[in-house]
């Protein structure tokens, strides 16, 4: 019991350090809406392991100098993040609101600290700057889920903000144009078929 104890701790531990900011939209004035109806600015949690991570007892922040400014409460089965998944939390200053209302706010033109620090209060998980020239409804977020590198992102071409979801969005099925552009008349496919049934 004590070995096994002590591996589903280590296991949520080690799980936890899979957990990164992903996205972030500062000022949201006719973006995505809240449980309320309300805009207001969120942080995304991207969770970039292949298991289930439970990000109850963890703390955000937006200060340096505290970082418990905000424990996500523990017990809320929707804190529980799965494989490759994704968690918004509101930055409204209403935390009376529920679990994903935290008790800060972003504030627009200027740079915005934002970390997620694990259940000691002491291990930092991930942080980010956001810049202080995103303009409304744009995002600071990873080109990719869970990449090092940043880009703003302001709605045009493929720019999506993307609360929520992937950072990249696919427009296209690769695999489906290679075998379109390799088997044009569907004999392929017609084989594979007729061999299946």
């Amino acid at each position: 019991l004590f070995f096994t104890i002590c591996f589903v701790i280590g296991t949520n531990a080690q799980s936890r350090s899979s957990l990164r900011i992903n996205e972030v939209l500062v000022t949201n004035e006719d973006n995505f809406v809240d449980d309320y109806g309300r805009h207001n600015g969120w942080v995304e949690i991207w969770n970039s392991s292949f298991s289930s991570i439970n990000i109850g007892g963890c703390y955000l922040t937006n200060d340096k100098s505290n970082p418990k400014k905000y424990l996500i409460p523990k017990g809320d089965v929707l804190t529980i993040i799965k494989p490759r998944q994704h968690i918004l939390f509101w930055a409204d200053n209403r935390p009376q609101r529920g679990t994903f209302h935290i008790n800060f706010i972003l504030e627009a033109g200027k740079e915005n600290y934002i970390a997620l620090y694990d259940s000691n209060g002491k291990t930092l998980i991930d942080e980010v700057t956001i810049p202080a020239l995103i303009a409304p409804d744009q995002s600071y977020a990873r080109v990719e889920d869970g990449v090092q590198e940043w880009v703003i992102k302001d709605g045009t071409g493929d720019n999506y903000v993307t609360p929520s979801t992937n950072n990249m969005i696919e427009h296209a099925n690769i695999k489906i144009e290679n075998f379109e552009k390799h088997d044009s008349w569907g004999i392929g496919m017609s084989i594979i078929a007729m061999s299946t049934v």
